[in-house]
């Protein structure tokens, strides 16, 4: 199954801390080599007063508000955690959307080193082990997907994208029964989230459950008629 787009989902998703504030990776399919609708829904900002033009230059960069390029993303974080600049949250969000910005550079091992630098920093922030979950999960390693998201969860319950992210990994699985009821959980955010009916659609359909499987695809496409070629190109970090 697919992912929406990173840059699509830095934007999508806001910029913030945490909850509002690190990049946090919607998934689908494996083997998707992430495009990217903004960096901005992924990276996170931290709305603190910087010490020097220097150090808010790269932070601007860091948090991607200095424009959507990758490689700035890449350079100002890497200023930031250079100079130590702040304590291990801000330091921790610095590796946090490093990884994002990697990770849309196909760069997948350095991403894994960043958000595991990320989660020791700060082991409380769910939008860290979910984006590392993203990066096991296009590795093939769907046990520890699952297990990153399952620890998402933990630290912030009502966190629809890190159930959707589950869903698609139990679904790589074969875990059928799991993935539905992660599915179940997402659309109770949300009855009309196209993404969720139509990724559970497919997964209905490849389980051989087709006529389900239909009605979610025709309902997904009902909210958004576009939604075969958004999941189809999709990679999504998330709050």
């Amino acid at each position: 199954m697919k992912r929406l787009t990173d840059l699509e989902c830095l934007r999508r998703f806001t910029l913030g801390a945490d909850v509002r504030g690190s990049l946090s990776e919607l998934t689908s399919y494996r083997g998707y080599r992430g495009r990217a609708i903004s960096i901005f829904g992924a990276i996170s900002v931290l709305l603190t007063t910087v010490a020097s033009s220097q150090e808010l230059k790269n932070w601007n960069e860091c948090t991607g508000r200095e424009g959507a390029n990758i490689d700035l993303v890449v350079h100002g974080c890497t200023a930031v955690i250079e100079a130590a600049q702040g304590g291990p949250v801000k330091l921790a969000l610095a590796f946090n959307n490093r990884g994002v910005a990697r990770r849309l550079q196909g760069e997948y091992d350095l991403a894994l080193q960043d958000y595991s630098e990320a989660i020791r920093l700060n082991p409380t922030s769910a939008a860290q082990f979910n984006n590392r979950g993203v990066i096991y999960r296009i590795k093939g390693n769907y046990d520890q997907a699952i297990a990153d998201y399952s620890q998402a969860i933990a630290l912030r319950n009502e966190y629809p994208v890190a159930f959707y992210n589950r869903a698609l990994a139990y679904a790589d699985k074969g875990a059928f029964d799991s993935a539905l009821a992660d599915f179940a959980i997402v659309l109770r955010f949300d009855a009309r989230n196209a993404l969720a009916l139509y990724a559970r659609g497919l997964m209905l359909l490849k389980s051989g459950n087709a006529e389900v499987g239909r009605r979610d695809i025709d309902a997904a496409r009902s909210i958004n008629p576009g939604i075969a070629d958004q999941y189809d190109h999709s990679e999504t970090p998330m709050r």
